[in-house]
């Protein structure tokens, strides 16, 4: 597998290609941008509209999500690769000027027909694409669109690349600041069990309580605690991070769905957590990974 191959790919990209055939230019382009779902859309000439179910097939194929506009274009090469000039049909341009000198005739017009007259009628002996391109044509055509959706597929990749590079950085940061709250909700343990005591005595003192019931106190204090404990937030914050990190440095690239579910549960556990602290350190940790994950989500949303 190839730099080009691995990774994440980007919703957003281009890819151009052409060549020459029969005296025509044949050019591909294929364009995407963000998109829920795979939304595609084939624009073609007229006389190629056979074509567009099997570009769409082939889109089909290799793409998962993104709205994709191709555009097929077929026009008469430049001089240095038109190798014969075939847009006009011969016996259709004599069949058009016989029957306007024979109209002029009829009508006693004694001006002779010239081209000037006769090119006003183009439509009737000009050759259509589907004229000029024949069957090996078509299949050159076909590989053209290979070629461009090849180079869009690239494309994607390569922004898919530098995202996955962003978004590392953002969660190596969120995992140090994961770290520093576990560290100091490990810390603070201890002196929480001794501050919800001491305020639940206080407080039972200010109602005239002689005798404070130890079992009693203790549930009271152990429910207070509990009720402010993150420790499952954290182990399922530090599994949703894990894997984000196997999602972005893995080889798979239609992960853009599954990155968007683990960031928004992310975005879940540190909400719950900033609810339920009381110390101004851990809310600024939690609020800072809280960030750090809205800025992963924005980058994730233009991933396939």
């Amino acid at each position: 597998m190839t730099e080009d191959d691995a990774g994440l790919a980007s919703m957003t990209g281009f890819g151009r290609h052409s060549t020459y055939h029969g005296g025509r230019e044949l050019c591909v382009e294929c364009r995407s941008v963000n998109h829920k779902r795979l939304s595609t859309r084939v624009d073609t000439p007229d006389e190629l509209g056979w074509l567009q179910p099997k570009i769409s097939s082939r889109l089909n194929d290799v793409l998962n999500r993104g709205r994709v506009d191709v555009r097929v274009q077929v026009r008469p090469a430049d001089a240095d690769h038109s190798p014969q000039f075939d847009v006009i049909d011969e016996e259709r341009f004599a069949a058009v000027a016989q029957t306007l000198t024979e109209l002029a005739g009829d009508c006693g017009l004694c001006t002779p027909v010239g081209a000037e007259a006769i090119f006003e009628y183009t439509e009737f002996f000009e050759r259509s694409t589907s004229e000029v391109l024949d069957e090996q044509g078509a299949e050159v055509l076909l590989e053209v669109f290979d070629e461009a959706l090849g180079k869009l597929i690239g494309s994607r990749r390569r922004e898919g690349q530098g995202i996955a590079r962003q978004m590392a950085q953002y969660l190596e940061q969120l995992d140090g600041l994961l770290d520093e709250v576990i560290e100091f909700k490990e810390r603070a343990d201890d002196d929480k069990w001794s501050a919800v005591e001491t305020r639940l005595r206080e407080a039972v003192e200010q109602f005239g309580v002689d005798e404070i019931d130890e079992n009693r106190l203790a549930q009271e204090v152990a429910y207070y605690v509990e009720k402010g404990d993150i420790a499952e937030e954290l182990q399922r914050a530090r599994a949703h991070v894990d894997n984000v990190g196997e999602l972005i440095t893995g080889e798979r690239e239609a992960v853009g769905k599954k990155l968007d579910f683990y960031l928004q549960e992310l975005v879940r556990e540190t909400n719950t957590m900033a609810s339920k602290s009381r110390h101004p350190r851990l809310t600024e940790c939690i609020i800072d990974m809280k960030s750090i994950v809205e800025k992963m989500r924005e980058q994730a949303a233009n991933i396939e």
